[in-house]
């Protein structure tokens, strides 16, 4: 009677411990997995130096896009053109153990401090279409030849011109590095050019708020003595475009951009603008990511990737407006 008692409770016990050990692993099988993928790539930060016209805006969209498709986990940050801004998230994403930053620089000098410390947290920097100064702190720089497209659209302005006539230059903010290539571009072209005089220069800072303003003073001292205005981007050339129609000079003052926005596309298609520059800035997200995806399978990346520009006309516009 004895045994049979132990038996029995032998029995309950083993019954017992196998419920238990069943709950145990129905409990860990039903939570939620949750994004491996993401928990595979880990955080990826971009930090934009504005929000204050269509590419960068679209910039970050594809960053925000092509990131989630590779399985990271993205954040986007806008400096609003403030270096010291930038450096905090610089700062911030170091902070969160991100495994990658993404920039897009507002200043050329003024980030080098988070990058040493980004370096100094074995964090990759990858810059995004503006460069820095110190290009010994980053992994790779990923950019667009906005040189180039600077010369290939000046180019274009002289031809119209026939290498004679008076221009002005609306400039994105002084001292970027961005800037500094597509007015490199422009000076490439213009000093064979010494009938091409440039009346004005001016910086609008990418932007339709500052440009409008400055094209209606241009436009109100030079008579009718201006022949053409060459933007760096087309944010800045959309803002040109009201002040053209209202004073009746659509047309007769030729119109530049760079961006190939949509926009930008429209007002080309329209005759509102002579010409713009394609830039493929969701291309260069794309190679940012392929990038990382090699140095995360322990391969190596070269220092700089270069993609080309190609002008945009009424030729050929109707390829782009898809």
């Amino acid at each position: 009677m004895r045994k049979k008692k132990m038996m029995v409770l032998f029995l309950v016990l083993a019954m017992v411990l196998t419920a238990l050990s069943g709950c145990g692993s129905s409990d860990k099988g039903s939570e939620p997995e949750g994004n491996t993928d993401t928990e595979k790539g880990g955080l990826v930060v971009m930090t934009i130096s504005n929000q204050q016209n269509e590419f960068i805006v679209g910039m970050g969209e594809s960053f925000k896009k092509v990131g989630a498709e590779n399985g990271y986990d993205v954040q986007l940050m806008d400096a609003d053109n403030d270096p010291t801004k930038q450096l905090s998230q610089i700062e911030s994403a170091i902070a969160q153990g991100a495994v990658a930053i993404f920039l897009e620089p507002c200043s050329f000098d003024g980030l080098t401090n988070g990058l040493e410390q980004a370096k100094e947290a074995g964090i990759p920097v990858f810059t995004i279409h503006n460069g820095v100064s110190a290009t010994d702190l980053i992994t790779s720089a990923i950019r667009v030849d906005v040189k180039a497209g600077g010369a290939q659209k000046m180019q274009h302005c002289v031809d119209q011109l026939g290498g004679k006539g008076n221009i002005a230059i609306m400039t994105g903010t002084t001292g970027q590095d961005t800037t500094n290539q597509i007015c490199g571009g422009y000076d490439d072209v213009l000093k064979n050019y010494p009938d091409i005089k440039v009346l004005y220069t001016g910086a609008a800072d990418w932007g339709a708020t500052k440009a409008t303003p400055l094209a209606e003073n241009w436009i109100a001292a030079s008579g009718d003595q201006l022949d053409a205005i060459v933007c760096n981007n087309d944010g800045m050339a959309l803002g040109v475009i009201p002040v053209l129609s209202t004073t009746g000079k659509t047309g007769d003052i030729l119109l530049y951009g760079l961006d190939a926005t949509k926009e930008g596309l429209k007002a080309v298609k329209n005759g509102e603008m002579t010409a713009t520059i394609y830039v493929d800035a969701h291309g260069e997200i794309v190679k940012a990511f392929e990038l990382l995806g090699t140095l995360a399978q322990g391969g190596t990346v070269d220092s700089e990737y270069v993609i080309p520009t190609v002008l945009i006309d009424s030729t050929n516009v109707d390829e782009y407006l898809k």
